[in-house]
């Protein structure tokens, strides 16, 4: 009985085996009722408590370009695994951290993104913090740096008359992109 939930399991060689991993966070009475037969009495035996703390997790992050260039899209991605010997995919929240600024995202089958645009050129640090779920413990994971450039430029020249005469005036137009 685990919990007041009785589980049936065959006695062999004087031995019942019985393995879960769906027990929750927290204390759980335990007990074995042994039915006696033909030649023995029945029998109970008991845990003091049998307890189950929240597993360990890791947070890894990575970007989706990295250099980027400014005005580009990245993609922070943070990667949630359970730490063995525990299982199972962590749910919940997550902090995205750029430059001091939070982001906060919901995770879905261990993962979460944020998406921006808005990079200063230059170093940034960025980080993902895990807050943890009633299964789960929090972690944190970071970046080294994202880097991002500056962009590309091009320049065009035009002049209008063209050809001109001498004395006419003539315009200069440059458009940078």
């Amino acid at each position: 009985t685990i919990d007041a939930a009785s589980v049936n399991v065959a006695l062999v060689n004087g031995v019942a085996t019985y393995s879960t991993s769906s027990l929750a966070v927290g204390a759980h009475t335990v007990s074995a009722t042994y039915s006696g037969d033909a030649s023995f009495n029945t029998s109970t035996g008991s845990l003091p408590t049998q307890t189950v703390n929240k597993a360990g997790t890791t947070t890894s992050v990575a970007s989706s370009v990295n250099p980027s260039i400014f005005g580009q899209s990245v993609t922070f991605t943070a990667t949630l695994a359970a730490v063995a010997p525990g299982a199972g995919t962590p749910t919940g929240n997550v902090t995205f951290t750029i430059d001091s600024t939070p982001f906060v995202v919901a995770s879905s089958g261990g993962v979460a993104t944020y998406s921006t645009s808005a990079l200063a050129v230059g170093p940034h640090t960025v980080s993902a913090t895990y807050g943890g779920d009633a299964g789960f413990n929090g972690s944190s994971g970071s970046l080294p740096t994202q880097t991002v450039n500056k962009s590309s430029t091009s320049t065009s020249l035009t002049s209008a008359p063209n050809p001109s005469v001498f004395g006419q005036s003539v315009t200069f137009t440059a458009t940078v992109s």
